[in-house]
């Protein structure tokens, strides 16, 4: 069974959201804090981790980054904090998703299975390419360097550089990618997308991912 990790202090919706995922058929582990929580991501290397902001121990802002820094698990924020500024918060700091309570069941199982699915998602391009000392191979989806990988990239970042390798040599609007690779438009869409390829090229440094004014970014294959 697919385990997904519940990081909620409330108990009682704790227990209704393990009612529910059991259901759909999920297998459920809840924990009440921010450390335990950490700690059990690493243990059990879960599908998913359903996050709340607000726990005894830990912001959910901290914890979210503290997962995303030793994980690529998918993260989907749902909390009673339902600010815009949380919103692209918790999205600035790794989390796949971000749902308010109170919420339509039928709409987070499908936003919890549309992040699974696009954790666990192969690009398929027709060869792997090489850019500069990088070499990225679509079939793997992954990066390597020198033959070794690079294990920093989160499952955003690359999902995010491989939707640039498809659209190579093409500016790309920040809200285009906001909508293809996050599944969404609107909220955050400029900020997040920006935040993301800032890792990119803070993981790949001479990457050639080009800023172009007034549009997006392009990923100029031939400019290395």
């Amino acid at each position: 069974m697919t385990t997904i990790l519940l990081i909620e202090d409330d108990v009682m919706f704790g227990e209704m959201m393990e009612r529910l995922l059991r259901k759909e058929g999920y297998e459920t582990v809840l924990i009440g804090n921010g450390e335990d929580g950490l700690a059990k991501v690493q243990e059990l290397g879960p599908a998913a981790v359903i996050l709340d902001l607000q726990l005894p121990d830990v912001s959910g802002f901290d914890l979210c980054r503290d997962i995303r820094a030793v994980s690529n698990v998918p993260i989907l924020v749902v909390s009673g904090r339902g600010d815009e500024t949380d919103k692209v918060l918790a999205l600035e700091l790794g989390a796949d998703d971000f749902t308010t309570k109170p919420f339509a069941p039928r709409e987070l199982m499908a936003r919890l299975r549309a992040a699974i699915r696009r954790a666990g998602a192969v690009v398929t391009l027709a060869e792997e390419v090489t850019i500069g000392q990088y070499r990225l191979d679509g079939k793997r989806f992954e990066v390597t360097v020198g033959g070794q990988v690079v294990d920093s990239l989160t499952a955003r970042e690359l999902e995010l550089l491989f939707f640039l390798l498809r659209h190579s040599g093409r500016a790309i609007e920040r809200e285009e990618l906001f909508r293809e690779v996050w599944g969404q438009k609107g909220l955050g869409s400029s900020r997040t997308v920006d935040a993301h390829i800032s890792g990119l090229r803070s993981k790949l440094p001479g990457l050639p991912i080009v800023t172009v004014r007034g549009k997006g970014y392009r990923l100029d294959v031939d400019a290395v």
